[in-house]
């Protein structure tokens, strides 16, 4: 029996526990559709805003994998990681938990629809927990699928410091942008500080960020693609026929 390709989805929502942007459905739909399609094992990672009500949603924390140190800058930050199963399906939701960057009560901007001052170092963290996570998990992916703003690190992350890891160091990687922050920008000194290398990402919104350095780009449905990028396909069952497609023709490259 061939081995399962293992697909990681990095995503800043999931229907029905975040729904800003049609990104929602895509991250749950599309996972559900791999595993139907078979020969695919998929995991699906997310912030847990403080707009998710845990009792409700039966989230629960996972002792074993809370705890870890997240580097962020001169200073650690430590992250909670929860779980809970996305309804009538066999798929569970893995929550990056820290109540500093996703306890407050929205997902990306404030009451006058500003996005949040901190959203770089939201989405950094985010990132790194979700790699590290899976690191202490030792579940390597072989595609790494972001989706939104709040994911836009981490193809970056992939190409710089994880680029030698045991676990991820060989997992190919596409982006899907959204259109919830549009605005927040990557500073040269942000970048700095993070450690995280600056060549031409000065000035880059988070998308772009995540575009740039993805291996494959595949827009959503319904936001009008840039640089000549695909597209999702308006039909559910086309889209994972799509994608199939995408992560097979990636996996079967034969490197230079």
């Amino acid at each position: 029996m061939a081995k399962s390709k293992r697909i990681l989805f990095i995503a800043g929502e999931v229907k029905p526990f975040a729904e800003v942007s049609e990104v929602a459905d895509l991250a749950r739909a599309l996972p559900e559709q791999l595993q139907a399609a078979g020969n695919f094992e998929a995991r699906i990672t997310m912030p847990r805003y403080g707009t998710i009500n845990e009792r409700r949603n039966q989230l629960h924390e996972v002792i074993r994998l809370s705890g870890t140190d997240v580097p962020m800058g001169d200073t650690t930050e430590t992250l909670t990681v929860k779980v809970a199963s996305l309804p009538d399906i066999r798929l569970q939701v893995y929550f990056m938990d820290h109540d500093g960057y996703f306890g407050r009560s929205a997902v990306a901007s404030d009451d006058d629809e500003s996005a949040f001052d901190d959203n770089d170092a939201r989405t950094l963290f985010f990132d790194r927990a979700v790699l590290e996570t899976m690191r202490k998990l030792r579940w390597g992916p072989d595609v790494i699928h972001a989706f939104g703003w709040v994911s836009g690190l981490v193809p970056l992350l992939l190409s710089s410091e994880y680029a030698g890891d045991e676990h991820l160091g060989a997992a190919k990687v596409v982006y899907t942008p959204d259109d919830v922050d549009t605005t927040t920008t990557l500073s040269e000194s942000f970048l700095a500080e993070h450690g995280l290398p600056t060549d031409d990402l000065d000035g880059a919104t988070l998308a772009e960020a995540g575009e740039h350095h993805a291996d494959a780009v595949i827009y959503p449905p319904s936001l009008a693609p840039t640089g000549g990028h695909p597209q999702f396909d308006a039909d559910a069952e086309a889209r994972a026929e799509q994608l199939v497609t995408l992560y097979d023709e990636m996996l079967s490259e034969v490197p230079a």
